[in-house]
């Protein structure tokens, strides 16, 4: 069971990755959804702010033992997991579409149904008569169509009873995240140790700005004893949003069926992930700062919401079909 939030930004949202900021150049594009580990350190520590307990006294382990049970000790992985971001659209709700799905070029750009061509690994000797090489070996998603395919990685899927299975979705039930999201490009200053500006260090970066009836949901699988609602900062520049504890949004679904797996948060790319991703985006490298050392947390690369996998690997994942 998950505990599910639907957080309001008050302003725009600052997310990046772990690339530096250079003074005087233009930065990367937003990273969007936020990565977990932000989602997760924002919740730890409103459950601080709400608990009356100084992130200090946590940092040193001045707590009583049942918030460290409750939301792990300072500088350590967090005992819960963030296994959703969704977004909410006047009050639709829509997950992120699955790596491995594709459209046809000529039908992509109409407002016809879009039918769903899914990636499948092809037959030994049809790899074979490829030439096919690839460091994941052969299993490579491909698909078969006459005319030129176009993935749908990066696109939000309504989110509907049996929308996975659907062998055609309308072409409103597939937006783009310009559907949902602008990205801001922002001039700022850069501080000394004194908070002082620094002499022509300018940098900029780039906001994500949800249109107005954009929300973003999120679900975690602990309660941490939050209050239904209150305000929580999320992201770089700790920018406010509103929060309100909502009903679960996604529908049942039948596990004992499935052969794939759809990723609804971020993963980080490990060793043991490694040989079960079967279609993903392009990986992100994520860093951050830690806040009980005082310094960067090690780099990470991380697979993007939407990667689609072979087993369920964290127990979270909606099931898919072939």
């Amino acid at each position: 069971m998950s505990i599910w939030y639907r957080l309001t930004p008050t302003d725009t949202l600052f997310f990046r990755g772990a690339e530096p900021m250079e003074a005087g150049q233009l930065s990367g594009t937003a990273l969007f959804p936020p990565p977990v580990s932000v989602i997760a350190g924002a919740l730890r520590s409103e459950a601080l702010r709400q608990k009356n307990i100084s992130f200090a006294d946590y940092n040193r382990c001045v707590c009583p033992p049942e918030v460290v049970a409750l939301l792990g000790k300072s500088g350590e992985p967090a005992p819960f997991a963030v296994t959703a971001i969704l977004l909410e659209k006047a009050g639709a709700f829509y997950l992120p579409c699955p790596a491995h799905w594709f459209t046809e070029k000529d039908k992509a750009a109409n407002g016809a149904n879009k039918k769903i061509l899914r990636g499948k690994p092809p037959e030994e000797n049809a790899a074979i008569s490829l030439n096919l090489h690839s460091s994941a070996g052969l299993a490579l998603p491909m698909v078969l169509t006459e005319t030129e395919p176009v993935p749908l990685n990066g696109h939000w899927l309504r989110l509907r009873q049996d929308c996975l299975n659907a062998d055609e979705i309308a072409a409103d039930d597939l937006p783009p995240s310009s559907h949902f999201y602008d990205t801001e490009p922002r001039t700022g200053i850069a501080l000394d140790d004194k908070r002082r500006v620094k002499d022509g260090k300018l940098y900029s970066a780039a906001h994500i700005r949800l249109c107005p009836d954009v929300a973003l949901v999120i679900a975690i699988d602990l309660d941490l004893g939050l209050r239904s609602d209150g305000m929580l900062p999320l992201g770089g520049e700790r920018r406010l949003c509103g929060y309100k504890q909502i009903a679960d949004p996604v529908p049942p679904t039948s596990p004992n069926q499935a052969a794939l797996y759809l990723a609804l948060t971020p993963v980080e790319l490990t060793a043991e992930i490694l040989p079960h991703v079967f279609a993903t985006g392009k990986p992100a490298m994520l860093a951050g700062w830690d806040l009980h050392t005082g310094f960067h947390k090690p780099s990470a690369s991380w697979l993007p919401a939407g990667a689609v996998f072979t087993k369920n690997i964290n127990k979270f994942c909606l099931p898919l079909p072939r």
